[in-house]
């Protein structure tokens, strides 16, 4: 990434230009002096560039890392910066989750990373994806809504969030007319405030509507990624549904006991990892259950 100049100079408030940027939701910036940021990428340039537009911009920004498990998490970041190029070979984005369990907020950054990976990034926790060519004003501001708590919208991340919901149709109360249509003004690069005019709404409600959006699509494709198998579904309906024993499960199956408990086990790690924040320590028979429940099985 060339280095640039960001815009403001030392010291400038990112954010300063509200409305100007496209993606970024109005209203950041203030906590930019006592945010830390870490920047997680192996190429020296790229580091170096965005460190020096983010110092200029007024952020504290600690030395670049290039893995997640080289942290110093004594330095306490705030939020990491994090090429997705580093992710193959982490399974579902393990090194989100890894930065995301340490209290760090993520935005997610690459020049060539694949749709599938940057929903994937946003599914494992990541609060928004721009592109390492943004231009510097887009970058900053970007990393300004991810300190803020809020989230960051690129148009490229806009318009796979409306191939993914072409491709796959929303299910009914998953996304309206109005998140919709701030996701379509994003796609076509609209800034915030264009946005919320387009989809007649305050800007104010701008932060609600982009969180509900990044609900919906974690939900979707753990939901997806999670889905459970023909022969899942079927012991979650004998012992889950039916209250059937194990013992009984693994006859009517024709299959051995520890099968069966191999099967539950599967069924209550899907179960977690669809729910977050239900304890992994949750009983196989008791996600049976609740999936049984949720899935409204007939007899």
């Amino acid at each position: 990434m060339p280095d640039e100049d960001p815009g403001g100079g030392p010291g400038a408030v990112p954010g300063a230009v509200p409305g100007a940027v496209p993606g970024a939701v109005p209203g950041v910036g203030s906590g930019a002096g006592s945010a830390k940021l870490i920047i997680v990428d192996d190429h020296p340039s790229v580091t170096e560039s965005i460190t020096l537009r983010l110092l200029d911009a007024g952020f504290a920004v600690l030395p670049p890392v290039t893995d997640v498990e080289d942290i110093d998490w004594a330095l306490a970041p705030d939020v990491a910066i994090c090429d997705l190029r580093l992710l193959p070979g982490l399974s579902w984005g393990g090194a989100i989750r890894h930065l995301s369990a340490h209290g760090c907020r993520v935005l997610a950054m690459s020049g060539v990373a694949t749709p599938e990976q940057v929903l994937d990034a946003i599914e494992q926790g990541a609060r928004g994806f721009v592109e390492k060519t943004s231009v510097p004003a887009e970058f900053v501001s970007a990393v300004a809504a991810v300190v803020e708590g809020h989230h960051h919208v690129s148009a490229r991340l806009a318009g796979y969030v409306l191939e993914d919901v072409r491709r796959r149709p929303l299910a009914d109360g998953e996304l309206g007319p109005v998140e919709l249509g701030v996701v379509r003004a994003f796609a076509q690069g609209d800034s915030a405030a264009e946005a919320a005019r387009r989809a007649g709404v305050p800007e104010a409600e701008l932060h609600a509507l982009v969180a509900r959006v990044f609900e919906v699509v974690r939900r979707r494709r753990r939901d997806r990624r999670y889905r459970l198998t023909a022969r899942e579904r079927e012991v979650v309906r004998l012992v889950g549904h039916l209250g059937m024993t194990r013992h009984e499960a693994a006859r009517e199956l024709r299959v051995g006991e520890d099968r069966v408990s191999d099967l539950l086990a599967g069924v209550r790690d899907k179960y977690v990892a669809c729910h977050p924040g239900e304890s992994r320590n949750l009983a196989p028979l008791s996600a049976a259950i609740r999936w049984a429940n949720e899935l409204g099985m007939p007899p």
